[in-house]
């Protein structure tokens, strides 16, 4: 009989065990990840725009990362590691707004946004007539394409953080059909806010009119609702991600091989842009040292001098030394405690087995005592009966007594029972009956049958029974 089909044998899986990491799994190890979670009550609306963020930083993010009100920074923190995790997206809330953190894992620094403004991403596809969005638009990454300025501090590291959420690319070996989303980070000087947008990007043929591109297309448009044949060639009621311009701002000659109905190989195309939500306004508030809690690089709401600055670096120093110091001294006692309880420990163990010596010693002198008894006995009897005394050797204790071990016992004696039966192979009789073992032997060999008065008959000898009539 054959091997079942769909079955690995032993080589093919060692094989397979032992092979090398693939290219993509080590790019995926090596592209940033993160973690986009809320803190406290947030409310339904916030809930939605997290897994609307979490949308838009597909794939390398945790998609189900399940919350719960016990979890503190630290349970993220201590997994983030065996993740290869290296920024948490924290959105919180309070009196005075929503508010969003971006962490860098595990170092630091920390940015503090306010969230001004936010669109959920059913929002922004119920303005648009014709939404696009495919399952297959989140199999890769998004590109991520920023203006922040670097002429300050704080611009530079907002610059850097963004940047580094979002894998790095190659012009020279990335695959322009895997680029199909993208995020514009947008940085208003005058505002100094930063708005966030989601795009997905594809390719359309230029110099062809729209009716026939929707003849290009798949599926045929519907035109039953439509009551004049020039509704299909105006642009009403869509976004502004919707409207076509096409121009040179947007044309590109493509040299790559890209999916699409119409998409002419090494020739001029263009390049659209569809919003698909969310959108973020925000606008930087602190950015902090370490993993929360640092000293505080930047603030745009209170300003501190240079003594007001050292005294709280002074501050967390004490804090710091304080916490060192207390764990030290729990770590003492901790040690302490498991010393005193080994030695406990030891302590007991060595009384038990002095309580354990003392108890075969006293078993060993009373059993040494009652055969001394035996043998003042034995000798009380010999004399009395005999009428002599017995020869020095004859009762000798130490020479007769075989030695007992400590830990031999002693074994009981049987006891019999009289009164139980002793089973045989022959049945007992009845005790009415006559036991012919117990009587008395006669060489006579004739007997005679007596009657009498019972009902039984009785077996006599004949010396008996001549006894009788007399």
């Amino acid at each position: 009989m054959g091997r079942h089909k769909g079955k690995k044998g032993k080589s093919a899986k060692n094989a397979q065990a032992n092979q090398p990491l693939d290219r993509k799994e080590d790019l995926y190890l090596k592209a940033p990840h993160s973690f986009v979670f809320h803190r406290g009550h947030v409310g339904k609306t916030v809930k939605e725009l997290v897994l609307d963020v979490r949308k838009l930083m597909e794939p390398y993010t945790a998609s189900s990362l399940k919350v719960k009100r016990k979890n503190v920074m630290k349970d993220f923190l201590s997994v983030a590691g065996p993740l290869h995790v290296t920024h948490f997206i924290v959105f919180t809330k309070t009196d005075v707004g929503v508010y969003m953190k971006l962490l860098c894992v595990p170092r630091g620094p920390t940015l503090t946004f306010k969230v001004n403004e936010f669109t959920l991403t059913k929002d922004v596809l119920s303005f648009q007539k014709h939404p696009d969005v495919e399952s297959r638009l989140f199999t890769n990454h998004a590109v991520m394409v920023t203006n922040i300025p670097s002429d300050n501090m704080e611009h530079r590291l907002m610059n850097v953080t963004f940047k580094n959420m979002f894998p790095s690319i190659n012009p020279n070996s990335v695959k322009l059909d895997a680029m199909r989303r993208t995020v514009l980070i947008n940085y208003d000087p005058e505002t100094q806010h930063v708005d966030v947008r989601h795009y997905t990007v594809k390719v359309v043929p230029t110099g062809v009119s729209r009716a026939m591109k929707k003849l290009m297309k798949t599926k045929l448009p519907d035109l039953g609702h439509h009551k004049d044949i020039a509704d299909i060639f105006l642009d009403k009621g869509l976004s502004d991600s919707e409207g076509e311009q096409d121009g040179p701002h947007n044309q590109v000659s493509v040299e790559q091989k890209i999916r699409g109905r119409g998409v002419a190989h090494n020739a001029v195309n263009a390049i659209r842009l569809k919003e698909i939500g969310p959108r973020l306004n925000l606008s930087l508030v602190k950015i902090e040292e370490g993993f929360e809690g640092g000293n505080v690089m930047f603030h745009a709401l209170v300003q501190k001098t240079p003594e007001e600055l050292e005294a709280l670096k002074k501050m967390r120093q004490n804090k710091q030394k304080e916490k060192l110091a207390r764990k030290q001294k729990q770590e003492a006692n901790v040690k302490r405690k498991q010393h005193e309880k080994d030695t406990q420990k030891q302590k007991s163990l060595e009384g038990m087995k002095r309580s354990k010596n003392k108890e075969s010693q006293g078993k060993e002198q009373e059993i040494d005592g009652q055969a001394g008894e035996d043998e003042d006995d034995d000798l009380e009897y010999f004399r009395e009966e005999v009428g002599e005394e017995p020869e020095p050797e004859m009762f000798s204790h130490s020479s007769k007594r075989k030695n007992v071990s400590q830990t031999e016992e002693i074994p009981k004696s049987k006891r019999f029972r009289s009164d139980k039966a002793v089973k045989t192979g022959v049945e007992r009789k009845d005790s009415k009956e006559y036991d012919k073992d117990q009587q008395p032997k006669n060489n006579s060999k004739f007997t005679f049958k007596m009657n009498g008065p019972g009902p039984s008959e009785i077996e006599k000898p004949l010396s008996e029974q001549k006894g009788d009539g007399n």
